[in-house]
């Protein structure tokens, strides 16, 4: 007999919950399964253990779960959201595991590391990834791929079956356009592209001069935004400079939404008439590398390498990628991190693997600013509109997507402020403000560009504190806000 039958609202929604948990778990079970096979294939089979654990784990809870649940039970969008919310903490815990018992990491460290990789956010434990089995290697380039594309997408396209539930899923990790006609056939086209373009930034890095194995983990971190690197000094271990402009150009188009990027393959005229979200998207890379380089410069001197320098990580922190090819000492100055904490914060498009508040939600803002100056400034009967690239919106859109944009930019910011008054009671005294606020943007951006605070020996609560930032920066505050909501009232939405 199924679990809590109970007829109350909470035990339903319990219900709802765990069965549509069911698929996830199995997902990740298959994908354990694989690994272990992995590590046969790369010589090493001392690593199989930690990811049959892994397996073994996952695959029980998919069968206990499916056992209590037989048939999953409709949900409503309220419902994805707690699902997405419990999704991002389930799957790291889970897949931890081969950190632990491979890595012989410690659990809170080895928790950081898994949901660093799950959330494409790129902040590590590991100190020398150069030293690590193969398999750890790629692991984590895996885990920041897949959760590039998004773990409730991978779901839903393995375990996708009729109804408005599976639409409801695909919403639950902010994702509103189809490119077809259908979910399945949206979901498909949306890997397919991933794919590809991940292929074709494997076969640009190792052209550019990348040893393949090299290639195949950053192209996959890079185009799904995420920051973990194969070796300890990231990209700086090259010293290339052709490397680094490639790496631009795989962290630029991960940014980019995947609508876009689909319109601009079947019709390259796109490119010439993009939309507003996007031109904003170019111009803030514009002025965000030069106002960095110029404070680079005043600082260092030598205009092509303040250029060289700013470009990359401008990039990386706009895209939320957080690849680096210097460290983020003291070379930086206050006003630097406050730029590269800005870009962060903003983050790529919607629609994209990126992270941050999203371009669309400050073209939005922005343009409801000029709107309310005009609405201030000219006569009372003068009609004013809100337009978004040549799309006029009509009121009721205008009010609604103003409330969503305000509301998750005030819960950000809000976040952020809170994560770096508790941080800055934790961390060594020898770290200034600008850093531990640098610090903060980068978690809860998902941004990944790492500075000296954060290390294995630092403060478990620290730990903690990036931790939710990492978490409630993915799912863009509401689902965690949602779930906070459901346990305070009792299980009760």
């Amino acid at each position: 007999m199924a679990l809590l039958k109970g007829k109350s609202s909470r035990y339903r929604n319990i219900r709802i919950i765990l069965s549509n948990l069911t698929g996830l778990f199995a997902v990740i079970a298959v994908i354990m399964a694989a690994m272990t096979l992995i590590c046969f294939l790369l010589g090493e089979g001392y690593a199989a253990p930690g990811f049959a654990m892994s397996f073994l784990v996952s695959g029980i809870a998919a069968i206990v779960l499916k056992l209590a649940y037989p048939v999953p039970e409709e949900l409503e969008l309220r419902h994805a959201m707690l699902v997405a919310a419990l999704a991002y903490l389930a799957v790291p815990a889970v897949s931890m595991i081969p950190f632990l018992l491979v890595e012989r990491m410690a659990p809170l460290d080895a928790f950081f590391e898994a949901i660093s990789g799950w959330t494409c956010t790129g902040l590590t434990m590991i100190v020398y990834p150069e030293n690590s089995a193969h398999v750890i290697q790629l692991w984590r380039s895996i885990t920041e791929w897949i959760g590039g594309i998004g773990v409730i997408l991978l779901m839903v396209t393995i375990l996708i079956r009729p109804g408005t539930s599976t639409y409801i899923m695909y919403q639950s990790e902010t994702r509103k356009e189809k490119i077809k006609p259908s979910i399945r056939s949206t979901i498909n086209m949306i890997w397919l592209l991933y794919l590809v373009i991940t292929i074709l930034g494997i076969a640009l890095l190792v052209v550019v001069g990348m040893p393949l194995w090299d290639s195949i983990n950053h192209s996959m971190v890079a185009i799904g935004t995420g920051g973990f690197s194969v070796w300890s000094d990231s990209i700086a271990h090259y010293h290339s400079v052709p490397i680094e402009i490639a790496c631009m150009l795989i962290m630029t188009v991960g940014a980019l939404p995947i609508v876009f990027i689909y319109k601009s393959v079947k019709n390259p005229k796109k490119l010439l008439n993009m939309d507003s979200e996007v031109k904003a998207y170019f111009v803030i890379i514009v002025l965000g590398v030069t106002l960095l380089t110029a404070e680079y410069y005043l600082k260092h001197g030598n205009l092509f390498e303040s250029l060289r320098i700013s470009a990359f990580h401008f990039i990386s922190g706009l895209t939320t990628t957080g690849l680096q090819t210097t460290s983020m000492s003291s070379d930086w100055s206050h006003t630097a991190l406050l730029i590269l904490s800005i870009g962060g914060i903003i983050g790529g498009c919607a629609g994209s693997t990126s992270g941050g508040l999203k371009v669309a939600r400050v073209v939005f803002l922005t343009n409801e600013f000029e709107l309310w100056l005009k609405r201030t400034l000219l006569p009372r009967n003068a009609i004013v509109t809100l337009k978004l690239g040549n799309k006029r919106l009509p009121e009721d859109v205008i009010r609604k997507e103003l409330s969503e944009a305000a509301l998750v930019s005030f819960l950000y910011l809000v976040t952020i402020l809170v994560s770096v008054m508790l941080l800055s009671h934790v961390v060594e005294s020898s770290y200034d403000l600008s850093t531990i606020i640098f610090s903060i943007c980068s978690a809860q951006g998902n941004v990944g560009l790492q500075a000296a605070i954060i290390h294995p020996g630092m403060h478990y609560f620290g730990k903690i504190i990036l931790i939710v930032n990492m978490w409630f920066g993915r799912l863009e505050i509401i689902p965690v806000t949602l779930l906070i909501r459901y346990l305070i009232k009792g299980f009760k939405i």
